[in-house]
């Protein structure tokens, strides 16, 4: 595809995006129930992080996983066949015992090739949660080759559904960094399936044709679609990316509903960031010094920038800060760039006391500040009258956790500025502020040779910034 008409097709997007984005009496409007998801999104983005349980829930969690693992080891794959393969491969994976997970998967999949077709129809959801669990325990054993083996047979062989979009997703997450071309070979074969089953959807809402059968959300068959076009950016085909981006659109049926729309829109909206330039991001305050000159975020990006995108109220993102210094440090080596993003609704106070930082220092694991107050005997009392200590529990603000780490406050609309709806959000941008990867974060992102370490080798890799 000419250059040319790469440009009018996302000039043309962005065109009808921002007049979807834009208030209007006519803007689509979620569903109740929709709505309600949306709302309580905050709720499970907390609650699915365990370092927010309470003490007893993680020592429930204990003592299942322990009891799990030594009932895992006293069994043997060997010992079961059908169902029960699955149901042991289950008690392993809850026991975080991989090795057997994976060799039962293994043995349910053996087993299943030489029966007759009309027992693999049958099984069908059996064989798709033995490759799921075969492509879960080869990636935790550091086993890429068979999990993208086992991903790709597994399209083959069984019909789309939750568990063939958890097995490849999760596939090619693991392999998007290491070896991006073998990412974006099982994300080509996955598309042609997702379009046939968009066009299902097509066809069912014009034909009136029962669509109990269509399992996944045409939202959610969208959302898994773009990464194709997306890795394809990411891997610096921007001519294929527009291909494969126009293909998609043209699959969607000229009405939606309203949760399809505005989801889709979503989708869209922060697809199309990928190779357009950084907007213009807004700052409350510098934390490593809120009286200083903070450097320059929108103009100078070195050879790479990376942003860390996450709301004040997400306390497994802020519980991330005692790495952002390290991780700024170890990509500065490389002329790249670091900068935590605290989106909150309202700045800091102009006057910041003296002591933030020593009542940071202060906090315990619980991120309470524990202050001891001595509340001396009354004046002429007897002095032999014992002396009260009261320990008073004052939990600090996001801000206030995040002094003196490379970490900006930002408005809120800096959410919707980059259609931040998971957390923390990477936001990559090259040398010339060209934003080439926007991704969830996982847990260990930041530790040496992580994801960001990987992320920016990569764009610099594929877009280098001129030599001096």
């Amino acid at each position: 595809m000419r250059q040319s008409s790469t440009l009018e097709i996302l000039f043309c997007f962005c065109l009808v995006t921002a007049q979807a984005q834009s208030p209007s009496s006519s803007s689509p409007q979620l569903t109740p129930q929709a709505a309600y998801d949306q709302a309580t999104r905050p709720l499970d983005i907390t609650r699915r992080s365990p370092q927010n349980w309470s003490e007893v829930e993680l020592a429930a969690l204990k003592i299942a996983t322990d009891q799990a693992k030594a009932d895992c080891a006293s069994r043997s794959p060997d010992q079961f066949t059908g169902e029960d393969l699955l149901a042991y491969a289950r008690l392993c994976a809850l026991g975080q015992e991989w090795k057997p997970v994976e060799q039962a998967a293994s043995n349910y999949l053996n087993a299943q090739k030489a029966a007759t077709p009309v027992e693999r129809v049958i099984e069908s959801r059996g064989l798709a949660t033995a490759f799921d669990y075969e492509v879960q325990a080869s990636l935790r054993l550091k086993n890429p080759e068979r999990a993208l083996l086992a991903a790709q047979t597994m399209l083959r062989t069984v019909p789309y559904d939750d568990l063939t979009s958890e097995a490849t997703t999760s596939t090619v997450h693991y392999l998007q960094l290491i070896h991006t071309d073998q990412a974006l070979a099982l994300l080509a074969q996955r598309q042609p399936i997702l379009l046939s089953l968009l066009r299902a959807h097509v066809a069912s809402s014009t034909q009136a044709l029962s669509s109990s059968h269509l399992t996944i959300p045409l939202r959610a068959l969208y959302a898994e679609a773009i990464a194709f076009p997306a890795m394809q950016q990411f891997a610096n085909q921007t001519e294929a990316a527009a291909a494969a981006f126009a293909e998609l659109e043209a699959t969607l049926p000229a009405s939606l509903s309203p949760d399809d729309a505005v989801f889709i829109a979503e989708s869209r909206r922060q697809y199309l960031l990928l190779g357009s330039h950084l907007p213009t991001i807004t700052t409350f305050a510098w934390l490593p010094d809120p009286a200083g000159i903070p450097p320059e975020i929108n103009t100078n990006f070195g050879s790479a920038t990376v942003f860390l995108l996450f709301p004040d109220w997400c306390n497994q993102c802020v519980a991330l800060h005692p790495n952002f210094m390290p991780v700024s440090k170890r990509l500065r080596e490389n002329d790249a760039r670091f900068f935590a993003l605290l989106a909150q609704a309202n700045p800091l106070p102009k006057v910041v006391p003296k002591d933030v930082t020593k009542a940071v220092n202060n906090t315990g694991p619980s991120g309470a500040v524990s202050k001891p107050a001595r509340i001396a005997p009354f004046s002429g009392g007897r002095p032999d009258i014992p002396h009260v200590e009261l320990q008073l529990n004052i939990k600090p603000t996001a801000a206030a956790l995040l002094v003196g780490t490379p970490t900006f406050v930002v408005p809120s609309q800096t959410l919707n500025s980059f259609v931040a709806t998971d957390f923390p959000l990477i936001v990559v941008v090259d040398h010339n502020g060209i934003i080439r990867s926007i991704q969830v974060a996982p847990d260990n992102a930041m530790v040496p040779g992580g994801v960001v370490d990987q992320i920016v080798d990569h764009v610099a890799n594929q877009w280098p910034p001129p030599k001096p």
